[in-house]
C-alpha cells in the first residue's frame, strides 16, 4: 500500500441507496494515496455489507471498517477520527458525490496554504458548468473572503490539519452535542489557522432532506453567526445558541432522523 497522505472519515447510518454512489466516486479519485475509515453508526440495514462489498477490491490496508454503537453522528466522527494517523484528514457524508480530483485538490490547497488549518469544499447541486452552479461557487468563495473566519460548508466538504484539530479539542459531545457540529468545530479549529476555499473545489451533497427544521438553525440565528465578530463566537455558541438549541431539542442525534424514508413509504402506499 502507498503511504497515505490523507485520511477520509466517512460515518454512515442506514445509507443503502446513497452510499453506493459516494464510494464509487471515491474509487475514481485521481490520487489514491488516501486511507478510508468507514464508521457504521449502528445501522439496521445492509449498509455495512454494501460498504464491505464495494471496497473489497481496494488495495490492502486502504480501507478500515469500524463500528460505533453509540447513536449520533458526532460519536461516529469521534470513533473514526481517533484512528487518524496522517497529517491531514477529511470528513465525508454518505450521501455526497465527490469529483475525481477531490482528494488531489484538497491536498494541493493545504500545500499552497501552509498557514491554513482547514480546507473547505463548496456544495453544488447539478451540472458543474451550469450558470447557476458557477455563480454559486463564486458566491460562496466571495462570502469566504468577506467572512474569512466563518464556516460556509458542511461536514461533507471539510478537511483539517490533524494537529490543529486535536489542539482544538476535536469533536466532543461535552462541548457541543447539538446539530451544526460542523460550524462549531470550525470555530474552535480556527484558533489554530485559517480556512481556505477555492471556486474549483466542490462536491455534490444530496438534497433528500426537504424538512430541515429539526437539524438546523433559524434565519436570524444564521444571520447573527455571519455578522457577529469572531471575538463573540464563544458566547454566541456556548451561551446563546446552545440554550436555544437545547430548548428546541436540536440534539446531534436528530441527524439520524430520515424523514425522506417516511415520505417515500407514504407515497408508495398512496
Amino acid at each position: 500500500m502507498i503511504e497515505p497522505a490523507i485520511t477520509l472519515v466517512l460515518p454512515y447510518y442506514n445509507e443503502v441507496g446513497f452510499i453506493e454512489r459516494t464510494l464509487e466516486s471515491l474509487a475514481h479519485q485521481t490520487r489514491r494515496d488516501f486511507r478510508l475509515i468507514l464508521v457504521n453508526n449502528a445501522s439496521t440495514d445492509e449498509s455495512e455489507a454494501v460498504c464491505r462489498a464495494l471496497t473489497s477490491s481496494w488495495a490492502p490496508g486502504s480501507v478500515e471498517h469500524r463500528l460505533e454503537a453509540v447513536p449520533g453522528k458526532i460519536h461516529a466522527l469521534i470513533g473514526g477520527i481517533v484512528l487518524v494517523d496522517t497529517p491531514l484528514f477529511a470528513t465525508l457524508d454518505a450521501d455526497t458525490i465527490y469529483p475525481p480530483d477531490y482528494v488531489a485538490t484538497t491536498i494541493a490547497l493545504f500545500a499552497a496554504n501552509p498557514a491554513a488549518a482547514m480546507v473547505m469544499a463548496i456544495d453544488i447541486y447539478g451540472d458543474t458548468d451550469a450558470r447557476a452552479q458557477r455563480v454559486r461557487r463564486w458566491a460562496v468563495w466571495g462570502l469566504s473572503r468577506l467572512f474569512p473566519r466563518k464556516c460556509h460548508t458542511g461536514a461533507y466538504g471539510q478537511a483539517f490539519r490533524t494537529e490543529a484539530f486535536r489542539r482544538a479539542g476535536g469533536y466532543d459531545e461535552r462541548i457541543w452535542d447539538f446539530v451544526l457540529e460542523d460550524h462549531e468545530i470550525v470555530h474552535r479549529v480556527g484558533r489554530f489557522g485559517g480556512l481556505v476555499y477555492a471556486p474549483g473545489h466542490f462536491c455534490w451533497p444530496s438534497t433528500r432532506r426537504a424538512d430541515r427544521t429539526s437539524v438546523t438553525w433559524t434565519r436570524s440565528e444564521s444571520l447573527l453567526y455571519a455578522l457577529l465578530p469572531n471575538r463573540w463566537m464563544d458566547r454566541y455558541f456556548y451561551q446563546f445558541l446552545a440554550g436555544r438549541f437545547r430548548a428546541r431539542g436540536l440534539a446531534n442525534r436528530n441527524l439520524r432522523q430520515k424523514n425522506w424514508q417516511v415520505q417515500d413509504a407514504a407515497s408508495k402506499s398512496a
